[in-house]
C-alpha cells in the first residue's frame, strides 16, 4: 500500500465508460495506486482487479430519495381538489323529504291559524321561514349537481391539466432547487460517503457533473480528520448546455448545472474534453486556472484484422458506397438527418452503429421514418462492438457522420467519434458545430454541413465519395494520429497528477507482513505465527489506516477484522489497499454454509479439518505445527 491513493468515482457501472477506464489505466501503468468506485444493480459490491494493478469495486445502487420522490410526486398527482360530494338521486330524495316537511307544516299552521291558535304575526313569520328553507333546499339540489359535474369534469381532464403543468414546468430552467429536483445526487453521497471515508484517498477524482458534490463533502470530512485530500472534477460535457430529451428536460439540465456550479470552485483541478468547454468553464466559474484537455480519443494501435468489420457484417460489396454513424441513439445525435439524405444519394447505404443496443424505441423511431422515406433496404442497423475494436470494424466503411444537432454542449464538443473514424481512415462529415467545424476544417479530414439540413448533408457525402483520396491521405497523416492518440492525452493526465502530487516515486522492496485475527481463544494462530517472522497474531479490531504496511491477512471464521458489520465491507478495503486476504475456518462447519460462503467470498479459505478439506471444494487445509507454516509461507509467496 505505498504512495498516494487514488480514487476516482463515477455514477455508472464503469464496465462501459471507455474514457473512465483509460483514465484509471493511465495513471496506473505511471505507477499510481488508483480505486475505482462505480454503481451497480446488484445488491452487494463486485469487486475486481483490472489492467495496471487498477482495482474497480461497483458498489450496490440504492435511489432511495429518488424513488420516494417519484413516490409522492405520483400520489400528489393522484389527489383531487373536488369529490363528488353524494349520487344525485340519494340528494334528490333527501331534498324532497324536506320539501315535503316544510308543505306540511304549511298545512298544519294554516289550521291553527284558522282555530285562533296563532296569532298573524306569528302566522307570518313562519310563512317567511319555510320560504326561507324551500329556497335553501331547492339551491342544495342544484350546488350539488354543480360540485358533482366539477367533480367529474376534474376526474376526466385531471391527468390532462397534471400532464400540461408536468410540460411546463419541465421547461422552466428558473428558479432551480437542485436537491428537491435531482435527489439522485444526494443518493449518491449515501452510495459513496462511507467507503471513501473508509478508504483513506489523497485524490478524489469526480468524473461528470453526478458525484462532485459527493467529492467535494468527502474532502470537507477529511479535512476535519486532517487529513488533505484533493479532487479533481473530470468535466466529460458542458452542462448547462447538454441536449434535453425525455426524461431528461431543460429543469433537470438546470439542476445539474446548479449543482456543479456550487461545488466546482472548491475542488484542486478541472479536467475536460475540448478547449472550448475549458475556456468556457474557467470564464463561467471565474476558475484560478484553465482547465486541462483530456480529449476522449482511441489509443494509435494497430487495426485488429481478426475483427469482424461493418462491410462484411452488413453483407456489402467493396463497390457499393457505405456511410456510418457509430455511437448512441438519441433525437439530440440526428441521424434522422442521415437517413433523410439517402433519398439524395441513391445507391449510398448507411450503417447505424447503435449504443447501447438495437432494441430500443429510438432505434423502432429511426426504422419507421426509414420505411417513410422509402430507403429501408439501405439503412442497416447494428448492435456495438467492444470499444477496443472500433476502429477496426469501421474500417471498410467509406466515410463517417457526425449529424449532431445544435446544443450549446454540442457547440463545444469533440466528441470521441470524430477520432474514431479518422484512426479508421474514415474521412469525416459533420455538423456545423463551432469545435468541429474548426477541426475539421484545420485538419482536412473531412466536411462540414448545415445542421439538420438533409440537403446540405447529402452535398458533402457526395464531395467525399467523388473524390476521398485527399481526405484519407489527411486521416493518415502521423502528425495528426499522434497528437490526437489517448497516448498524448494520458500524457497531459499525468502531468497532471505529478504536478498535483509530484511524481512517481519508484517503488521500493515490499517486506512481505502478515496479519492474523481477531484472535479469538485459540492459540494455534499464535503458534504459526512465532515461526514466520514477517507474521503476527491481533487481539484488536484494525481501522483502515492499520492497513498499510500489511501485505497479507488472514481473518477467522469470517470474522471483520475492520469492525464492519459484514465481511464484505472488509474485502472493499483490502482490495483497495492491496492486501491479499483469506478466511481460517476452525473446527467442523456446516457445510452448506461453508460452501455459500466460498461461492460469496473471493480469497483463499483454509480450514483445520483435513474431512473438510477433503470434501469441499475451494479449499486448502492448514494443519497445526510446522506443515501449517509451510502452507502460510506458500500463501505469503504467491
Amino acid at each position: 500500500m505505498n504512495g498516494p491513493h487514488v480514487v476516482m468515482l463515477v455514477a455508472n457501472d464503469i464496465t462501459n465508460d471507455t474514457r473512465v477506464l483509460k483514465e484509471a489505466i493511465a495513471l496506473g501503468q505511471a505507477g499510481r495506486r488508483v480505486t475505482l468506485l462505480g454503481v451497480s444493480a446488484s445488491d452487494r459490491p463486485v469487486i475486481d482487479t483490472i489492467d495496471a494493478g487498477v482495482v474497480m469495486i461497483q458498489l450496490p445502487g440504492r435511489f432511495l430519495l429518488r424513488n420516494e420522490r417519484i413516490r409522492r410526486r405520483g400520489a400528489r398527482r393522484g389527489r383531487r381538489l373536488l369529490t363528488t360530494t353524494q349520487p344525485e338521486s340519494l340528494q334528490a330524495a333527501r331534498i324532497a323529504a324536506r320539501l315535503a316537511d316544510l308543505t306540511a307544516e304549511a298545512g298544519h299552521a294554516l289550521t291553527l291559524r284558522r282555530a285562533g291558535a296563532i296569532g298573524p304575526v306569528a302566522f307570518r313569520a313562519g310563512q317567511v321561514r319555510r320560504g326561507v328553507q324551500r329556497q335553501r333546499w331547492l339551491r342544495s339540489g342544484k350546488g350539488t349537481a354543480v360540485r358533482n359535474w366539477l367533480a367529474d369534469w376534474e376526474g376526466r381532464n385531471a391527468a390532462d391539466l397534471w400532464q400540461k403543468w408536468d410540460g411546463w414546468l419541465s421547461q422552466r430552467r428558473w428558479p432551480v432547487d437542485w436537491r428537491k429536483v435531482i435527489p439522485e445526487a444526494d443518493d449518491y453521497e449515501a452510495i459513496f460517503a462511507k467507503v471513501l471515508d473508509h478508504l483513506l484517498p489523497d485524490v478524489l477524482h469526480a468524473h461528470d457533473m453526478h458525484v462532485i458534490g459527493v467529492a467535494s463533502r468527502a474532502a470537507g470530512r477529511a479535512a476535519l480528520r486532517k487529513r488533505v485530500v484533493k479532487v479533481v472534477y473530470d468535466a466529460h460535457e458542458y452542462v448547462p448546455g447538454l441536449s434535453t430529451y425525455p426524461p431528461r428536460t431543460p429543469r433537470i439540465v438546470a439542476a445539474w448545472a446548479q449543482h456543479e456550479r456550487e461545488y466546482i470552485r472548491t475542488v484542486d483541478r478541472v479536467v475536460t474534453v475540448s478547449p472550448a468547454i475549458a475556456k468556457t468553464l474557467q470564464r463561467r466559474h471565474k476558475l484560478d486556472r484553465e482547465p486541462t484537455v483530456v480529449i476522449n480519443s482511441p489509443a494509435l494501435v494497430e487495426a485488429n484484422a481478426a475483427v469482424t468489420d461493418i462491410r462484411t457484417v452488413i453483407g456489402l460489396g467493396a463497390d457499393v458506397p457505405l456511410i456510418v454513424y457509430s455511437g448512441a441513439i438519441t433525437r439530440a445525435r440526428g441521424v434522422e438527418t442521415a437517413i433523410a439524405a439517402l433519398r439524395q444519394l441513391p445507391g449510398v447505404h448507411l450503417g447505424v452503429v447503435c449504443v447501447p443496443t438495437t432494441r430500443m424505441k429510438p432505434v423502432d423511431e429511426l426504422r419507421a421514418l426509414a420505411a417513410e422515406l422509402g430507403v429501408t433496404g439501405r439503412v442497416h442497423y447494428l448492435d456495438p462492438v467492444s470499444p477496443h475494436d472500433v476502429t477496426a470494424f469501421l474500417r471498410t466503411a467509406d466515410l463517417g457522420l457526425i449529424p449532431i444537432l445544435r446544443y450549446p454542449s454540442h457547440e463545444m464538443a469533440l466528441p470521441n467519434k470524430v477520432f474514431e473514424y479518422t484512426f479508421a481512415g474514415l474521412p469525416v462529415v459533420t455538423s456545423d458545430m463551432p469545435t468541429l467545424q474548426e477541426f475539421v476544417g484545420r485538419t482536412g479530414i473531412g466536411e462540414v454541413f448545415e445542421t439538420a439540413n438533409p440537403a446540405d448533408l447529402a452535398a458533402a457525402v457526395a464531395r467525399i465519395l467523388a473524390d476521398p483520396a485527399p481526405y484519407r491521405e489527411r486521416c493518415a497523416a502521423p502528425e495528426l494520429r499522434r497528437d490526437m492518440s489517448w497516448q498524448a492525452q494520458a500524457e497531459r493526465l499525468r502531468a497532471l497528477y505529478d504536478d498535483l502530487l509530484g511524481p512517481v516515486e519508484p517503488p521500493g522492496p515490499v517486506r512481505p507482513r502478515l496479519v492474523i485475527g481477531p484472535l479469538d481463544g485459540s492459540r494455534v494462530p499464535s503458534g504459526w505465527a512465532a515461526s514466520i517472522d514477517e507474521a503476527e497474531v491481533t487481539r484488536r479490531r484494525l481501522s483502515p489506516a492499520d492497513l498499510n504496511g500489511i501485505t497479507h491477512l488472514l481473518m477467522e471464521d469470517w470474522n471483520s477484522l475492520l469492525g464492519s458489520e459484514t465481511l464484505t465491507e472488509d474485502l472493499m478495503l483490502l482490495a483497495a489497499a492491496r492486501v491479499k486476504h483469506g478466511v481460517i475456518v476452525y473446527a467442523r462447519p456446516d457445510r452448506t454454509e461453508l460452501r455459500r460462503r466460498i461461492r460469496a467470498y473471493n480469497g483463499a479459505v483454509f480450514v483445520t479439518d483435513p474431512v473438510i478439506a477433503e470434501q469441499i471444494a475451494g479449499t486448502v487445509y492448514l494443519p497445526p505445527g510446522e506443515d501449517g507454516v509451510e502452507v502460510l509461507r506458500k500463501f505469503m509467496a504467491d
